[in-house]
């Protein structure tokens, strides 16, 4: 069998003194993090002023819900390009497969946990698990917990075959840990398996993708039908949800590629030819990202809202939010223009800031969404209030570094590609 790309394990052995230090670094804002949720286990949800506030005095949602739309619009998004690139056996984005497959569990697990958090304690999830066939008729909260676990099973299992899959076609030693995890993953494997697992894995990709664009609609579909609350209600919020997504979920990929590629150097893994792919898609989910926001706007610049929708048009594009709004478009927008004017002169450091950009533009977004019609409810001549507590920042910030420091863990215990160098005949 022919090697079509000269892929290595080598990222799995030895652990650089940068590497060591950002994982001292994440762990203790994880133990921060972990110290917060304590204490507002301890106290409850009045630690975040969400717990006295409503429709009469301001946002009952905040940073948690927000970043919990982030996280799950990069799922879907991760999912999708996990489901592609396999569907269509893209060989030479073998690497961005894994590394979107890894990130899809990440981010759905962070997503999982963000719904916990907000709940105030983790035993509420016990009691909607319990009644779920008669909570999820009513309850968007187990919509989202069905979402989040039908997303967990598919790309664990997606994870699995592939690395099945490869740990059959190649052979060589391993390190320690990374062998524990071969051998648990090829128990019972043989060489017969191998047309098997190719089928399966190809078809696979297909579901995720049908996954990705149906079921990953949800969490935006939830907001959608809440038909007392201006702002949330509408038929389009799924689809704002998938393009949020997929402008944040390519942009996660592909930062985490291009400093893959500048840590072990990796020309030949992640080809310049990959990056562009990679940048190509992002500048086309960037643009669909501006027209969307534009329509959903455009009634609010011609006045043609009800009162309490031209009070959150208002807001956003002239008053209080404005400053919100803006720079999310700014962040996404120019990166957007940059990289379609100049595609094949960026290198990589400037793809990653401007990746980094789009990520950060999408976050700020996700939260105005959320709070957006919180602050502006059905009360005429009422303006709520949302100012995020310590609690809050830290909890929301811990939870994107402990989402950072399992994808560092998980890449240096699982290969992100097969070696080809290790090829053999069959």
């Amino acid at each position: 069998m022919a090697a079509r790309t000269e892929y290595s394990w080598d990222h799995l052995s030895g652990v650089s003194t940068r590497l060591l230090g950002l994982i001292v670094f994440l762990t203790a804002i994880a133990l921060l993090t972990l110290e917060a949720i304590v204490h507002q286990v301890q106290h409850g949800l009045v630690v975040t002023d969400l717990a006295a506030q409503g429709t009469q005095a301001g946002a009952t949602w905040g940073l948690y819900i927000g970043t919990f739309e982030w996280f799950a619009g990069m799922a879907v998004a991760t999912l999708a390009i996990t489901g592609y690139i396999r569907f269509y056996e893209l060989d030479e984005y073998d690497m961005i497969a894994r590394i979107a497959n890894i990130w899809a569990f990440i981010c759905g697990l962070t997503a999982a946990w963000l719904i916990i958090i907000d709940l105030g304690t983790p035993h509420r999830v016990l009691t909607i698990l319990a009644q779920w066939p008669s909570t999820v008729v009513h309850s968007p909260l187990a919509w989202d917990v069905t979402f989040v676990t039908t997303l967990l099973v598919f790309t664990l299992t997606m994870l699995s075959i592939s690395l099945r899959l490869d740990f059959l076609r190649t052979e060589g030693s391993l390190p320690l840990h990374a062998d524990v995890v071969r051998r648990v993953v090829s128990l019972g494997a043989t060489e017969a398996e191998i047309p098997k697992l190719e089928s399966m894995r190809k078809w696979l990709g297909l579901g995720l993708m049908v996954l990705a664009f149906t079921a990953g609609m949800i969490p935006g579909i939830l907001l959608g039908v809440v038909g007392q609350q201006p702002g949330f209600f509408g038929r389009e919020q799924g689809i704002i949800f998938v393009i949020n997504g997929l402008v944040a979920g390519t942009a996660l990929v592909t930062l985490s590629a291009g400093i893959l590629r500048l840590q072990f150097d990796w020309h030949d893994k992640l080809s310049d030819r990959v990056m562009r792919g990679l940048g190509q898609a992002l500048t086309t989910f960037g643009f669909v990202f501006l027209v969307v926001m534009f329509n959903e706007v455009l009634q609010g610049l011609t006045g043609m809202q009800q009162f309490f929708e031209q009070r959150i048009s208002d807001a956003i594009l002239f008053g209080s939010l404005s400053p919100f709004f803006y720079s999310s478009i700014v962040l996404v927008g120019v990166p957007t223009l940059l990289l379609a004017i100049f595609k094949y002169q960026l290198g990589v450091k400037y793809i990653n800031v401007l990746s980094f950009s789009m990520m950060l533009g999408v976050w700020i977004k996700s939260i105005l969404k959320v709070i957006e019609p919180l602050v502006f409810p059905v009360v005429p001549g009422f303006i709520g209030s949302y100012n995020p507590t310590i609690v809050e920042w830290i909890i929301t910030t811990g939870a994107i570094a402990i989402a950072l420091l399992l994808f560092v863990v998980i890449a240096k215990v699982i290969p992100l590609a097969r070696d080809s160098s290790r090829e053999v005949d069959r």
